[in-house]
């Protein structure tokens, strides 16, 4: 008899909770209060120029700062409020951003992001032979390092051409003359 009474309870006691299990999960179902006023936003991200999918890409909601990353094919879908701007960015890439307003209702869920690859141009630079300034500024008044002179057809070459001699480099002669630059008193000096 104790048996049946409690067969019965347990059975009483899963129905309720199955019951309030199931009743939660359809107000879950049913709860729009997280999309209230938001639209969802299908697509995928590009590279511009070879159209390939930028996989990890970032899409962050500028005006809430929040954000995700697009899949292994650069594919996402995120739910964004009519006056949010989404920002869309990779590495080596410019960022582009979009207003949600100005996307029309029949691209929200094939809506392709096309990204353009950042390139950097940096300045030009001339490395000359020189260690210091103090050396170029001597080769500069020689004339020395000039370069070779050019023969152009129809005009005569000219009658002697400059040769550079050779240079030798001592070590030693070097670091005695950077010592001698740097000495306070004259080691010249005689009485």
């Amino acid at each position: 008899m104790l048996l049946i009474y409690f067969r019965k309870m347990f059975i009483r006691v899963l129905f309720i909770g199955l019951f309030f299990m199931l009743s939660h999960l359809a107000n879950a179902q049913l709860n729009f209060d997280y999309t209230e006023g938001k639209i969802l936003l299908k697509g995928q991200t590009f590279d511009m120029q070879t159209h390939s999918a930028l996989p990890n890409a970032s899409i962050v909601v500028i005006n809430r700062k929040k954000g995700l990353s697009s899949d292994g094919e650069g594919k996402f879908q995120i739910y964004v409020y009519p006056t949010d701007t989404l920002k869309f960015s990779y590495m080596g890439y410019i960022p582009k951003e979009i207003p949600v307003s100005g996307i029309p209702e029949e691209m929200r869920y094939t809506l392709n992001i096309d990204i353009i690859r950042d390139f950097y141009k940096l300045k030009e630079v001339t490395i000359f032979p020189f260690s210091n300034k103090r050396e170029f500024a001597e080769a500069f008044i020689k004339g020395e390092g000039i370069p070779a002179n050019v023969l152009v057809p129809g005009i005569a070459p000219p009658k002697y051409l400059h040769k550079e001699k050779t240079k030798f480099f001592n070590p030693i002669s070097s670091i005695y003359e950077r010592l001698k630059t740097k000495r306070a008193a004259n080691p010249d000096f005689r009485p």
